[in-house]
């Protein structure tokens, strides 16, 4: 049975230990503090969002996470929803989690994410409705395809299903590998955090990509309508909460949620689904090129989008949006258009639906 390797050095974290059914443990408050940052890879604690964890099998978990009212970076225009990119995020941290709690993954090792993905279930986004009080969340992650080596775990998957107040919210999932030091350190060569990083990029106007600060903006325009450069700011308190030697999987995420936001603008959506794999790492002296088309929809409400992020003539990583209208249809007076300084492509409401070349 998977026992925690690392408890707190102020005391034992308190920890039910296997099996007392779906409610988790007689007495265990599986939302009375953060788990340590160390085993989720957070340097500052307001972005630990997990809360407590029980192994109720060798390769079942309940975790316990919360989010706050209003997180500074991932929320939504109108504050009405939880953003459900957090999703992700919470089924990322759950699965370094386990690795490191219930498998024994050492700290110092490296975890590897080859694909995360999640979608809301049930009553969609009205289950994230932002309320008086904190949203506190169950995931029951399930772990499958684990593979060990030499006795340490070398990947798996985890499958999340998510529930708030008893009622189902979503579904998430990803799968990790895990690289000790040295295999890391081989597998990026030397030199990689050596040097300074090139200033980011010019970014798009906030408000085209559904942010309402330029400093989290992720996009630059390009002279082309369809294709933004990737704006990797080290100095980002979220997506860069520790140092890196790459751009982190969730700047990967964001950049696509923006990509797609752009597409639809002026009308606000949410990706309600999101499914993306990283195929490379996406180096930070280097330009990335984020590139979005919209697929074909079953009706207009919902519209699928794929991006793909490029640099030095490959795929480095490719996601799938599927985006909805946050607060119904738009109304009100026509929203003049606009155009970035290199963005030439028009902000016009009639630009929802239309097809836009994806380039070679």
């Amino acid at each position: 049975m998977p026992s925690i390797v690392e408890p707190d050095p102020h005391g034992a974290y308190a920890h039910p230990g296997p099996g007392a059914g779906p409610g988790g443990a007689p007495g265990y408050d599986f939302h009375d503090r953060t788990v340590s940052r160390h085993l989720v890879h957070r340097a500052s604690v307001s972005e630990v969002f997990l809360t407590g964890w029980q192994a109720t099998g060798p390769y079942d978990f309940l975790i316990g996470a919360q989010w706050p009212r209003l997180h500074g970076f991932y929320r939504l225009p109108g504050d009405r929803y939880h953003d459900p990119v957090l999703l992700a995020e919470t089924v990322r941290q759950a699965g370094l989690l386990i690795g490191h709690a219930g498998f024994g993954v050492p700290r110092g090792h490296h975890f590897v994410m080859e694909d995360l993905s999640y979608a809301l279930d049930g009553p969609g986004l009205p289950g994230l409705a932002v309320t008086a009080g904190p949203a506190s969340l169950m995931l029951a992650v399930g772990c499958e395809d684990v593979r060990m080596r030499h006795g340490r775990l070398a990947s798996l998957r985890v499958r999340a299903e998510v529930t708030r107040d008893g009622g189902p919210v979503g579904r998430g999932e990803g799968r990790l590998r895990v690289l000790c030091p040295d295999s890391y350190a081989r597998l990026r060569g030397p030199g990689r955090q050596a040097g300074a990083l090139p200033r980011p990029p010019a970014p798009t106007a906030p408000e085209l990509v559904g942010r309402a600060q330029s400093a989290d903006v992720v996009l630059s325009p390009t002279l082309r309508p369809d294709t933004w450069l990737l704006r990797a700011d080290a100095a980002h308190p979220v997506l860069f909460d520790h140092e890196l030697d790459h751009v982190p999987g969730m700047l990967v995420l964001e950049a696509a949620r923006q990509a797609a936001q752009r597409l639809r603008h002026p009308e606000p959506v949410v990706p309600v689904e999101l499914v993306t794999s990283f195929d490379h790492y996406i180096e930070l002296d280097r330009p990335c090129f984020v590139r979005a088309v919209p697929e074909p929809a079953a009706d207009g409400r919902r519209l699928p989008v794929r991006v793909q992020l490029i640099q030095d003539g490959r795929t480095a990583a490719e996601c799938r949006l599927l985006t909805e209208p946050s607060d119904g249809p738009a109304e009100g007076p026509t929203v003049p258009a606009r155009r970035d300084a290199l963005d030439g492509r028009p902000t016009a409401p009639g630009l929802r639906g239309a097809r836009l070349p994806l380039a070679s």
